[in-house]
């Protein structure tokens, strides 16, 4: 929660009918796993407290524990303060809809509680309640007895939105009449973080049939969550206009985001192909500069080139800077091998999660961690960091099943400013197009998003349209935004207040990502790396606020 002091469950008895009257509703951390099993708790408000161009969010659990009563709906009013309000355009619900997990690594609960993963389903892509434009998607629930519904609520507070405390309700009802209510309170502080992500990103969006029928919404819900979808924008295909800028533009509305200009070709370069690669290289410069994205553009080599592609990356890397040295100091690549000539090239160097040790399937080597990434700073190079389907415990993962760390996402955006590092990738953010899990790999990984197409196999029947004409956002991708908005605020007060003051605070929950599982400096259950309790990540994020706002003063 967005508050050291929150407490935010009530439990709400409603009084309409002998049914309805056993149905009870409630709220919970946005970290809580809410599963069919899961009871109510007793507390008796949402307090949450942020600050400007940030979201805040909770969870609410309703459950039945009689047949009938239905059905039910959710509303919401404005958030209204002495100075103003947080309109309830800004306020969104969302229901939780399971997703199977029956493969991937499990953690016997017997030897490590926190981490323990189990097969089953669990509630990941949160269906919005209500569309932007006001269409019922979801509003209609019918409880099932003794099953808890989980549900997801995000407030927005906008630019401009004066300091002070705002309160509103969510409302549950049945029919037309109210049946019970729980409290919203909101402190916004007088801070604004960036309305747009200072971190560069590049998390790849593929174009699948859906999704290029609704692109605009698709690069418009995920850029809301401070993420920058990215196609692969080949460098040999920026001249054909309707494939390469056509694209590439709309992946950056408004002249916003950032740009991954892909190569990934490997072996030597005869003239004939190198003329039209550069040429092409060229004219999407001229086009990225008109369009102002030239500052915020990369050249990225290639994604982990094996030995034999390193000479070809090598002659094609100096070619372009030969031509085009605009190009110096923005060329990146993904988990290059040290020590050859193209590690000298690359100045956005891109690691995974075991950035300290070694990465699997290459010869064993460690590569550089703080010490050497210190050094290599200081010589014009940037470490960027890489979540791929290679992780698993203890480094922080998009695993679906994290029973009881379901917030772990939200530990990448403190852990990366720890780290010092300058931006961050991923490898996908919906590998196939489908309610179902792909089994080539861990659960949850590459599927950060959901298909709104609602008629495919696996999608919840409860929604009342077929097509969301966008994304289905995840649970994970909303906890990665919190730790990203975070992100935001640890450089803020980082530039205020220094760094040695900030990371005082961070010290108390983060010591590094991960190590590996065996001997000498294997992962011990007892002596996390990081903290496995989310109202210490709360108490430490407040801090940080408070901070920030002793230095404004």
């Amino acid at each position: 929660m967005r508050a050291s002091s929150l407490v935010v469950v009530l439990v709400a008895m409603l009084p309409t009918a002998a049914a309805a009257a056993q149905t009870r509703l409630w709220a919970e951390s946005p970290g809580a796993m809410i599963l069919p099993d899961r009871l109510p708790g007793g507390r008796k408000q949402i307090a949450l407290s942020g600050v400007r161009n940030e979201f805040l969010c909770a969870q609410l659990g309703l459950r039945a524990e009689a047949d009938g009563g239905g059905p039910l709906s959710l509303d919401w009013t404005p958030l209204k303060g002495a100075a103003g309000a947080i309109g309830r355009e800004h306020i969104a619900l969302f229901r939780g809809a399971d997703i199977a997990v029956a493969h991937g690594q499990k953690v016997d609960e017997a030897k490590d509680k926190a981490r323990a993963r189990a097969y089953g389903n669990f509630p990941d892509a949160l269906v919005p309640l209500v569309a932007r434009d006001g269409t019922n998607v979801a509003n209609r629930i019918e409880p099932e007895k003794d099953k808890t519904l989980p549900f997801w609520l995000d407030i927005f507070i906008p630019t401009g939105t004066p300091a002070g405390d705002y309160e509103g309700r969510v409302v549950l009802k049945q029919g037309e009449a109210e049946a019970a209510a729980i409290p919203l309170k909101v402190t916004v502080h007088d801070l604004d973080i960036p309305p747009d992500s200072t971190v560069p990103s590049m998390f790849n969006l593929r174009l699948h049939p859906h999704v290029l029928a609704n692109l605009d919404s698709y690069v418009a819900e995920v850029m809301r969550h401070r993420i920058q979808p990215t196609n692969y924008h080949y460098v040999g295909v920026a001249r054909d206009k309707a494939r390469g800028w056509a694209v590439l533009d709309r992946f950056n509305p408004q002249g916003k985001g950032y740009v991954n200009v892909y190569y990934w070709e490997g072996g030597k370069l005869p003239p004939e192909k190198a003329k039209p690669l550069l040429d092409g290289l060229r004219e999407i410069t001229a086009h990225l500069k008109e369009r102002g994205l030239f500052e915020r553009s990369f050249l990225h080599l290639a994604d982990e080139p094996g030995e034999k592609a390193i000479p070809g990356l090598i002659e094609f890397a100096n070619l372009v800077l030969q031509e085009l040295p605009e190009w110096r100091g923005k060329v990146a690549d993904t988990l290059n091998r040290e020590g050859t000539e193209l590690d000298k090239i690359v100045t956005h160097h891109i690691r995974a999660l075991k950035c300290y040790g070694a990465w699997y399937g290459q010869p064993p080597r460690t590569w550089g961690g703080r010490e050497e990434w210190d050094k290599r700073r200081a010589a014009g190079q940037q470490l960027w960091f890489y979540l791929s389907n290679a992780q698993g415990v203890p480094y922080p993962t998009f695993d679906i099943h994290t029973v009881s760390l379901s917030w772990e996402p939200r530990v990448l955006g403190w852990a990366y400013w720890y780290e010092k590092a300058h931006g961050h990738l991923y490898w996908d953010l919906m590998f196939m197009p489908q309610w179902q899990l792909n089994k080539r790999f861990p659960p949850g990984d590459g599927q950060l998003i959901y298909p709104g197409d609602f008629s495919l196999p696996g999608a919840p029947a409860w929604v009342q349209v077929k097509d969301l004409k966008g994304p289905v956002v995840s649970r994970r991708l909303k906890h990665q935004r919190e730790g990203l908005e975070e992100w935001e605020l640890l450089k803020l007060a980082e530039k205020k207040a220094g760094r040695e003051k900030v990371q005082a605070i961070v010290d108390r929950v983060y010591t590094c990502l991960g190590k590996r599982t065996w001997a000498p400096d294997a992962y011990d259950p007892a002596k996390p790396m990081w903290s496995y309790d989310e109202e210490q990540w709360d108490k430490a994020r407040q801090e940080v606020i408070e901070l920030l706002r002793g230095a404004a003063r």
